[in-house]
């Protein structure tokens, strides 16, 4: 089913009904024209009021929340820094390493005014629920370019997330950013993916299905010891795969007991050099903004 909504600040969403799959209706669909975007200002006023998006799936009712968003069926994520390479140059590598899957790439509202700007979308061959998205995600991020941002492994705390339709913005128009289609190769198929069922049990804090940053609000089903016994093991014994589910997990973790942000980069830092297979510096560092980044709008969603 696809649902759709106009702007940010409106929270109604619209069920279309037609014979296309989800797929099949959304490469269909033509990205709009906003020339007059030409800044952040404008970029950021239009997503709140005109901008539409979407969402893929099936909802037990029109309240859109991580509870009622029961299963997707197309992946999206946002690429919010590619390290310098422009839009056309980001479109080469991602065919590069998309080559076998559909896909859907176009530039966002923010495109050229907050560096590059993507969003992909990818359809699998079969409907999945939040804890197999991040584990799609975990798998997506390992073939993108390592010195990209990406939401692929932060997606669990934001599972009922709008993906933004594709616009044009001014700077868009300018250099011909358009959207890209391959609809020649087939869905990504979830059981090729080469993750194994328990890659977010490989310690207790990967136990959850939700957001860390959600999870361990639960403080009837786990205590403040509990929650500070498993990020000191996992700090002082960090795991030589999955690292990025370890880090994620662990920031939320310790900005849910309110640890400074300084002392936490200072944490993971020390763990990760102490690792047997640690992670790049930069990529760390990405890791820890993005989770932050969830848990500030979650704060200010939520209060």
């Amino acid at each position: 089913m696809i649902y759709l909504q106009k702007g940010l600040r409106n929270n109604k969403l619209a069920e279309i009904n037609t014979d296309l799959s989800d797929w099949q209706w959304l490469i269909k669909q033509a990205a709009s024209k906003a020339p007059f975007v030409n800044s952040i200002e404008k970029a950021n006023k239009y997503k709140q009021n005109q901008a539409k998006f979407i969402i893929t799936g099936k909802l037990e009712s029109q309240q859109r929340n991580d509870t009622s968003l029961k299963n997707r069926s197309i992946i999206f994520f946002d690429i919010d820094d590619t390290n310098g390479d422009d839009y056309k140059a980001s479109i080469h590598r991602i065919k590069s390493v998309l080559k076998e899957i559909a896909y859907l790439i176009y530039p966002t509202i923010s495109n050229g005014y907050k560096g590059t700007r993507l969003r992909v979308a990818i359809p699998t061959d079969q409907s999945f629920n939040a804890d197999k998205r991040y584990k799609i995600g975990s798998y997506l991020v390992d073939l993108l370019p390592k010195d990209w941002q990406t939401d692929l492994t932060s997606y669990r705390s934001n599972w009922s997330q709008l993906a933004g339709m594709p616009v044009l913005n001014a700077y868009s128009l300018e250099h011909n950013d358009q959207p890209v289609i391959n609809d020649i190769t087939g869905f990504l198929s979830l059981k090729k993916i080469p993750i194994q069922d328990n890659l977010i049990t490989m310690n207790p804090l990967h136990k959850q299905t939700t957001s860390p940053i959600k999870q361990l609000t639960r403080t009837d089903h786990q205590s403040w010891q509990d929650i500070t016994n498993h990020a000191l093991t996992s700090l002082v014994n960090p795991p030589e795969a999955n690292r990025h589910i370890c880090y994620s997990s662990l920031v939320g973790s310790l900005l849910f007991m309110k640890t400074d942000p300084s002392v936490i980069e200072t944490l993971l830092f020390w763990s990760n050099e102490h690792s047997n297979n640690p992670l790049a510096k930069d990529e760390l560092e990405r890791t820890i903004k993005s989770v932050s980044r969830t848990a500030e709008r979650r704060q200010q969603i939520n209060g």
